[in-house]
């Protein structure tokens, strides 16, 4: 028996060696599995070709892809979606689309843990941020803030990929990390939930850390994935509640959501 438990325990160990090496330097392609260069990206040119690309049109203030909807009213409109934020958040941006190998990329980094992904899908961030940083005024580099995550998630899976990413960005001198936000034990899993049920889930659950101040600084809140909006919108309340003035969001990826035909004309989103 206590052969077994060794050998057991050998394997166990060379798994978890063999992930760890995998994370550092992953030695092929997310998407095709194909050999990649050690010191290059963690996608082929190929697969990174493939990533999808966020569509054309899309709305003026939560990056929502408006497709023929925006036809007729022209490419400045909301899509109604985000009437509900608050309006201190006032943009979104990602470059891809939740799906297929984007899809992919952010749960090799989430749960597969291949941090050297978190550098190449900042880099695709880079426009983002600087787009967003337009709409929150150009001034002094804004916060990068990353979500964060549940103590019991962050003890579970070893590291925060939002933080990840949003040291990436800070490294790229987009702006300075902030780690200004704790998110407070209970809720569960937001993948799954929809709509009413996200927002119960993440409502009252984020919070500055303690004396913390921001003294009117703008933020741009720092997260894999923007799905419903829920999450952003609970963690620009409590940024407001540091006092950020304005809060803006970026993700690598933004789930495509049906709309309603009901679209909004642009109006000012900060005086």
């Amino acid at each position: 028996m206590k052969a077994v438990s060794w050998a057991s325990g050998i394997r166990r160990f060379g798994r978890a060696a063999g992930a760890a090496f995998d994370a550092l330097v992953p030695v092929a392609c997310v998407g095709c599995r194909r050999g990649v260069e050690p010191a290059g990206a963690p996608l082929c040119g190929i697969c990174r070709s493939r990533l999808p690309r966020l569509p054309s049109p899309r709305c003026a203030r939560c990056a929502q892809p408006l497709g023929n909807l925006a036809a007729a009213a022209g490419e400045a409109v909301r899509c109604g979606t985000c009437e509900s934020w608050p309006e201190f958040l006032v943009a979104a941006d990602a470059p891809f689309a939740f799906e297929g190998l984007a899809g992919r990329t952010v749960r090799a980094l989430k749960y597969d843990r291949w941090s050297a992904l978190a550098p190449y899908m900042a880099g695709c961030m880079e426009a983002a941020v600087k787009a967003v940083s337009v709409r929150l005024g150009g001034g002094d580099a804004a916060c990068l803030v990353p979500v964060p995550l549940a103590p019991a998630r962050l003890r579970e899976r070893g590291f925060n990929q939002a933080e990840a990413l949003a040291r990436a960005l800070a490294d790229r001198g987009l702006g300075p990390l902030g780690l200004v936000l704790e998110r407070r034990p209970g809720g569960g899993r937001q993948a799954g939930l929809r709509g009413a049920l996200r927002r119960a889930n993440v409502q009252g659950r984020f919070r500055p850390r303690p004396g913390f101040e921001a003294d009117g600084r703008a933020a741009i809140l720092v997260d894999d994935v923007l799905t419903t909006g829920a999450t952003a919108v609970a963690c620009a309340e409590a940024l407001a509640e540091a006092g950020f003035r304005y809060v803006a969001t970026v993700s690598f990826a933004r789930t495509l959501r049906p709309l309603d035909g009901d679209l909004s004309p642009t109006r000012a989103l900060r005086p």
